[in-house]
């Protein structure tokens, strides 16, 4: 059996040319310039917003704990971390060390600082807050009255402008969130905000 040629000749202009892939490669290239900070600052807020709604979750886990078991919970906001542990967002309820946030975090990726800007001597000095067997935040774990609001601010190493903070308002332990500019509040600002 006999098959006839194909009359179709292979065509010398099918293909892409050289310069069509580069124009190509560099559309592609310049788009993704444009979009990977955006996509960074949103990952940036998406993993400051799980450390937050893990805090707010804490602080509420330790109230409800402190009145079941009528008893007083310090929740302590792990500012500093000694030189042979991860350095994660880390509080410590009674003892007990609990990390916030998502596991994909990495050493130094967020980091917390816990104050009370209305207290009277050292307000930076301030890194835990206790709830009583009432639930109720009156006293600091050295007996003396908790000052409010506890100010606990959430910021990534990497990004100013962005910031995220969990404040406990009053002494029923009234927790609020908020981002941004709010959280860099002074004395007299947070005094006004309640």
């Amino acid at each position: 059996m006999v098959f006839p040629e194909s009359s179709k000749q292979p065509d010398a202009t099918a293909g892409f040319t050289l310069i069509e892939v580069l124009v190509v490669v560099i559309i592609i290239g310049i788009l993704a310039a444009i979009s990977t900070p955006s996509w960074l600052a949103y990952a940036t807020r998406q993993r400051v917003r799980a450390v937050e709604t893990d805090l707010v979750q804490v602080l509420r886990q330790a109230q409800q704990e402190a009145i079941s078991q009528r008893t007083r919970i310090t929740v302590e906001i792990r500012e500093e971390v000694p030189p042979d542990e991860p350095d994660l967002p880390t509080v410590i309820t009674d003892g007990v060390k609990e990390r916030l946030g998502p596991n994909e975090l990495r050493d130094g990726m967020i980091t917390l600082a816990a104050s009370s800007p209305l207290a009277a001597a050292t307000p930076d000095d301030v890194n835990s807050i206790t709830f009583d067997y009432q639930g109720m935040v009156r006293l600091d774990p050295d007996g003396v009255p908790q000052a409010l609001p506890f100010v606990v601010q959430i910021n990534p190493a990497n990004n100013d402008n962005i910031q995220a903070c969990v404040v406990v308002t009053t002494i029923l332990g009234g927790t609020m969130s908020f981002e941004d500019a709010t959280c860099a509040n002074d004395a007299a600002a947070w005094e006004n905000a309640f």
